[in-house]
């Protein structure tokens, strides 16, 4: 599936759209977004975490310095910023948080995830940016992951 994105209500109907699959999915597949900064990324998280129930209690920000940041929402979300780990060794523990079942996973920059460590199940979101426009293809792996895309691909209007 691919988007292009002109605004940033458009970033926001997408995230919107997502957030409505989640509240319905019986599985939740780990988001895994890519791409440069300033793609949209981070806003576009944003966006999904106050669509969830009990945003209001989430300051949403980009966890680049902390790794991750957790949010009360339903479902809870885990938000996670990789681009700190390029270069590093990767933290076996890490995994563990990354994809536990207590939150719904987001995680940023995930081409800094070694490939051992990808999930069998999961939406890539591969975030492009040209001036004002944003491209975004999303690509699902395994079948909890095709289950969500096929219902983001119904619920968008953009």
């Amino acid at each position: 599936m691919i988007i292009v994105l002109t605004s940033l209500e458009a970033t926001a109907a997408l995230a919107h759209a997502l957030a409505a699959c989640i509240a319905v999915s019986p599985a939740l597949p780990p988001v895994l977004l890519h791409g440069q900064l300033g793609a949209g990324k981070t806003t576009f998280i944003r966006e999904l975490v106050q669509a969830l129930p009990g945003s209001e209690n989430a300051e949403v920000s980009s966890p680049s310095f902390n790794i991750l940041n957790l949010y009360p929402t339903t479902p809870p979300v885990g938000h996670f910023d990789l681009y700190r780990t390029e270069g590093r060794n990767f933290d076996p523990d890490l995994e563990e948080t990354l994809f536990a079942p207590d939150h719904f996973c987001l995680l940023e920059w995930a081409e800094f995830l070694p490939r051992e460590y990808m999930p069998d199940s999961h939406l890539d979101m591969v975030w492009t940016a040209e001036a004002e426009t944003r491209t975004v293809e999303i690509t699902a792996h395994g079948p909890e992951a095709q289950a969500l895309l096929e219902c983001l691909e119904k619920a968008t209007s953009i």
